[in-house]
């Protein structure tokens, strides 16, 4: 475990033992190790790989994440940001993308997905988000495309070229998670209980930017149970304006996931990436099919 850690740690106590290291290859992810305190408290030590990355998760804790209930998320115990160090308690329950529960229990996790994911999006009042100049929508677009055409399937790069062709509709910023996938919910199976993690991708963006159009196009789109128990937890359906954002958006994610993957060798994310952009294909031929029978 580095030194800085180390320090952080001894700045809380003197008696710790590091558990394990959960830390993931590369020097553009997080280091991370899992440590018991003296009187049995569980703790994570992390090093963020950069500095906004450890911005965003330190204001998280200390603003927003009080909002979605007491013990829903971990808690900030230190943190110290010359050396991008944050100690968080650990919650229990293990992440809800490693485990096959019964159906009635996964509808039951993913309502509390939608109902923390509202609060979260709540925590902070909403603003307005500024003007996206179409010229830098389009040199943005210009530079996936670029990046990208190559690995693209023909009939997936036309269709990402004309949902991105304009900017996505002006939407409120919100408090976003920015990664709020399965893998982050924590599901505690004798509580029947979902917690929160990992919190340094949260900043404020339109809803639709990551948190709803992830979810949409890489989890939900073939699963309209969860899909059905994820939007009543959340309170509401998405307005005609946000799915157009959150197309918008996943085709740009996708684009933008699937060149990461492929320059750092992220197999499972350049698999996503394909996911998303084949269930943008399939509900854009649902859209025409339903425009042409009405």
């Amino acid at each position: 475990m580095p030194s800085a850690l180390h320090q952080l740690l001894r700045s809380v106590t003197h008696m710790y033992t590091v558990v394990a290291e959960h830390s993931r290859p590369g020097h553009i992810r997080p280091s991370v190790w899992e440590i018991n305190g003296p009187q049995g408290e569980r703790w994570f030590a992390k090093q963020h790989a950069g500095t906004k990355l450890h911005r965003r998760e330190v204001h998280a804790y200390q603003k927003w994440t009080v909002a979605l209930g007491s013990d829903r998320a971990p808690e900030l115990v230190a943190a110290d940001s010359e050396t991008r160090t944050v100690l968080i308690t650990a919650v229990p329950g293990r992440s809800l993308d490693t485990l096959r529960l019964p159906m009635g229990q996964e509808r039951h996790a993913y309502e509390q997905a939608g109902e923390l994911l509202a609060r979260h999006h709540a925590a902070a009042v909403a603003e307005p988000t500024p003007e996206t100049a179409e010229e830098e929508w389009e040199a943005t677009v210009a530079r996936l495309l670029e990046r990208t055409a190559g690995f693209v399937p023909p009939h997936n790069l036309a269709l990402a070229r004309r949902l991105i062709r304009h900017a996505p509709p002006r939407l409120p910023r919100v408090s976003a998670h920015g990664d709020y996938m399965p893998k982050n919910w924590m599901w505690e199976e004798s509580e029947q209980l979902l917690r929160i993690i990992d919190f340094e991708r949260a900043e404020l963006q339109p809803a639709p930017h990551r948190d709803l159009s992830r979810l949409r196009y890489r989890v939900l789109h073939h699963k309209p149970n969860l899909d059905a128990a994820f939007h009543h937890g959340y309170g509401r359906q998405l307005t005609e304006e946000e799915q157009a954002a959150c197309r918008a958006y996943a085709a740009t994610d996708a684009l933008d996931s699937l060149a990461w993957g492929i320059q750092h060798r992220d197999l499972g994310l350049v698999d996503e990436a394909h996911t998303m952009l084949e269930n943008l294909r399939l509900e854009d031929g649902r859209r025409v099919w339903s425009g042409w029978s009405s």
